[in-house]
Order: structure tokens, then C-alpha cells, then sequence
């Protein structure tokens, strides 16, 4: 319009810009009012449906680790207490049944390791998602400059309480002791395997023992066999001498072969033996010493995290007090339409 008047275009000219100006700046108000309308909706579910339900979640996460810290306590106790197994075939040598039911065991520390992270990592993208759709409720700073220098004021608006709210709890989530759980799963998890190999060597030392206690079965019986025909061997008198001494000395060396080999048994079942105890002593440690440090880091974990939701809880409950302080403020139609016309 100032063009127009510059350039004395006639007053037909200046009012045909002044009706075009005037209505694109209605259909502008219209479709801001609009946009408004649309975001007001959005805001009454991140309100009035999303916040409630979202504190309900803060609310039940804290009672289910307040649970699980409880538990977790009990079991570490348990654990701790644990001296001996007095199951009726602890001490005996283990079977196939005992090491699957070990390597059992290893597989589901790491399901148990594998769930955990899961957990942890479903509860950080899921709030981390959350976050980015609620910071799309931050207005940029919006400047408007006319020829003359003046600017309006700048318009900007604070996000949401729930953004603080989810920005809080993703990076509480970072802090705590997750790393301390999973190292105790994981080296609890490399025990049990170790204990699974230390079976399969008592398995191997047991089936050798086996297989020399049945070879020395046969060399018995061939040996018994071998003396009853030498000293039933009927002899004359003249070979009587020598040969007597020969079967006798054949008979002491096959002998002698015998004793050797029975101490070779003797000799493998002691290793037996001592890897029989080596066993029960890695299984009975290793039970121990993992499950109460797993238990540990477990208790320790679920105090954090009750601590941490209820910490939530409280800010989240708190700032629900001062969400309605901005509804008096004029609406960003309004800034403009009062801008423009000025």
C-alpha cells in the first residue's frame, strides 16, 4: 500500500491492494485458528489422558520394583546362609542329567542378562520417543520486523511439564547401577560354564576308571587262566628243574605286569576322587558366590530404581500445581492480528 501511495496510483488502486491485504490476513487468522483448534485438541490428550496414565506407570513401575527389591533381599539372604547342599546325590559323581541341567542353568542367565538389557532398553526408547513428540509443543521464537525497525515482542513458550518430566526420567535412567547387574549375571554365567566343563573332566576321568577296572578284569582272569595251565603242565624229571624256574619267573613278571596296572587304577581313581571334590567345591562356591552377587547388584539396582521413580513422582505431581499459570495469556492470533493492524 505504501508502494501504491508512492507511486500515485489513484485511490482505486490502493483500496484494491488494501481489500486483497485484508483478506489474505483473514484466511491467515482462519487458518491459524485452525492449527489452534487442532493443537488445543492435542493438548487436552497429552493433559487429561496421556500425564494421568503416565504417572499411573511411574506409580505401578514403583511398586513393582519396591517388590522386586523385597525379593531380591530375601534370596540374597538365602544365598548368603548357604554352606553345603545335602541333596541325596550331592557327592556322588555327576551324570549326563547334572550337566544338562547346568548348562540349563547357563542359558538362562543369559536370557535372564539378555531380558534385563531388553527391559532397560525398551523403557529408554520408549521415553526418549515420548520426549521427541512432546517437544514439539516448544513454539520456536518467532521475531517479526516491519521497514520502520520495530519488532513485536518475542513470542515463547515453555514446553510442557511432562517433556521436564520424560527428559528427567530418561537421564535418571542412565544412572543407574544396570552395568553392576549385568556383569554379575554375565561372570555368574561364565562360572556355571566353567563348572559344565569341570563335569564333562570328572565324566572323562569316571568313564577311563570304568574302562581300566574292566581291562584289569580280563588281564585278571587271562593271568588266572595262564597260571592254572603253567603250574598244571606235568613235567619230567629232567626238564623238572629248569623249566620250573622258568614258568615261576614268568609267572612273577606277568604278575608283576598285573600289580602295576592295578596301581595305575588306584592312581586314576584318586585323580577321580579329587576331581569328584574339585566339583562340589567349584559348585558350591560357584552357587554361592554368584546367585549373592547377582542378588546384590539386584537389591542395590531396585533400591535405585524405587528412589528414582518416586524422586519422578514427587516433581511430576508437583508441577501439576503451576500447568494452568499460561491459559490467561493472549492466544498467538491474537498477537498478531494486534501486530498487523498496528
Amino acid at each position: 500500500m505504501r508502494n501504491c501511495n508512492a507511486k500515485r496510483d489513484g485511490l482505486y488502486s490502493g483500496d484494491k491492494t488494501r481489500a486483497e491485504v485484508k483478506d489474505l490476513h483473514s484466511r491467515i487468522l482462519v487458518a491459524i485458528r485452525s492449527a489452534e483448534t487442532i493443537s488445543e485438541r492435542i493438548e487436552k490428550v497429552r493433559d487429561v489422558e496421556l500425564q494421568p496414565q503416565l504417572i499411573e506407570l511411574l506409580h505401578g513401575l514403583m511398586r513393582n520394583w519396591k517388590i522386586m527389591m523385597e525379593s531380591h533381599e530375601t534370596q540374597n539372604r538365602i544365598m548368603f546362609e548357604v554352606t553345603s547342599f545335602n541333596c541325596p546325590t550331592y557327592g556322588k559323581f555327576c551324570n549326563d542329567s547334572h550337566r544338562l541341567a547346568t548348562l540349563q542353568l547357563v542359558a538362562e542367565l543369559h536370557n535372564w542378562c539378555s531380558c534385563f538389557v531388553a527391559y532397560l532398553s525398551a523403557q529408554k526408547a520408549y521415553i526418549a520417543a515420548l520426549s521427541g513428540w512432546l517437544s514439539k509443543f516448544i513454539a520456536p521464537e518467532v521475531e517479526l520486523r516491519s521497514k520502520k525497525r520495530f519488532s513485536a515482542p518475542a513470542l515463547v513458550v515453555n514446553g510442557p511439564p511432562l517433556l521436564a518430566t520424560c527428559r528427567e526420567w530418561l537421564a535418571s535412567l542412565e544412572k543407574l547401577p544396570n552395568e553392576a547387574v549385568i556383569c554379575a549375571l554375565k561372570s555368574f554365567g561364565k562360572d556355571m560354564h566353567a563348572l559344565w566343563v569341570q563335569q564333562g573332566e570328572e565324566q572323562k576321568q569316571k568313564r577311563k576308571v570304568d574302562g581300566l577296572a574292566k581291562e584289569l578284569q580280563r588281564k585278571a582272569l587271562a593271568f588266572q587262566r595262564t597260571e592254572s595251565r603253567v603250574l598244571g603242565t606235568k613235567l619230567s624229571e629232567q626238564e623238572l628243574e629248569v623249566n620250573v624256574r622258568n614258568r615261576i619267573e614268568y609267572l612273577a613278571e606277568r604278575k608283576n605286569l598285573l600289580d602295576k596296572f592295578r596301581e595305575r587304577i588306584d592312581a586314576e581313581k584318586l585323580k577321580h576322587q579329587t576331581i569328584m571334590g574339585q566339583t562340589q567345591q567349584i559348585t558350591v562356591k560357584g552357587f554361592q558366590t554368584g546367585f549373592y552377587s547377582v542378588f546384590e547388584s539386584l537389591v542395590e539396582f531396585s533400591k535405585a530404581s524405587v528412589k528414582m521413580y518416586a524422586d519422578i513422582v514427587t516433581r511430576c505431581e508437583t508441577s501439576n500445581a503451576s500447568e494452568k499459570e499460561d491459559e490467561s495469556e493472549p492466544s498467538y492470533v491474537d498477537e498478531m492480528s494486534s501486530y498487523l493492524w498496528d
